[in-house]
């Protein structure tokens, strides 16, 4: 007569080793969503920063070539496309041009950031202006706290700002 051994061995996968490995599944999975959230909050963050950095520059060129319109660049902005065919076709003055200059800039930020502004500001302790480029909830003036993107006692940035701040000379 045969003897049956009640005792076998284990042969395959129990439930429990299922749950945990699907947990530790699920948790990595968690953890490389949020890797990728993170990586394209970055990205957006540079892209921002770089086409900001680009319309503070191009801002800067267009003030250099036209000395004779500071006092505009530096006066209350109005964005009307009253001048723009007057620059375009044809010869027009420097106050005009500056107003050109804002308006074309101006749009420019707004189609291209996230509630784009731009502002030409005096800089703290020096005889240029700055050129302000903000987006997002930050705006482009000075003060010490947000949404302002720059101080206005030594032009540091407010902490957590979304601007570029860029020194142009004339």
């Amino acid at each position: 007569m045969s003897q049956i051994h009640l005792k076998t061995k284990q042969l395959g996968v129990g439930l429990p080793e299922i749950m945990v490995s699907m947990l530790l599944l699920g948790v990595a999975v968690i953890g490389f969503a949020a890797l990728q959230v993170r990586a394209l909050d970055s990205t957006n963050n540079a892209m921002f920063r770089t086409q900001a950095a680009s319309i503070a520059q191009e801002f800067g060129e267009r003030m250099r070539m036209n000395p004779n319109g500071r006092a505009t660049y530096a006066g209350a902005w109005s964005t009307s496309d009253a001048t723009a065919d007057e620059c375009i076709a044809g010869e027009c003055t420097p106050q005009k041009m500056a107003q050109f200059d804002m308006t074309t800039v101006s749009k420019l930020a707004q189609d291209t950031l996230p509630n784009g502004q731009v502002a030409v500001l005096p800089c703290v302790a020096r005889t240029n202006l700055c050129v302000y480029v903000a987006w997002n909830q930050t705006t482009a003036t000075k003060g010490i706290v947000a949404p302002h993107c720059a101080s206005d006692t030594d032009d540091a940035y407010v902490e957590g700002a979304d601007c570029i701040r860029l020194g142009a000379a004339l």
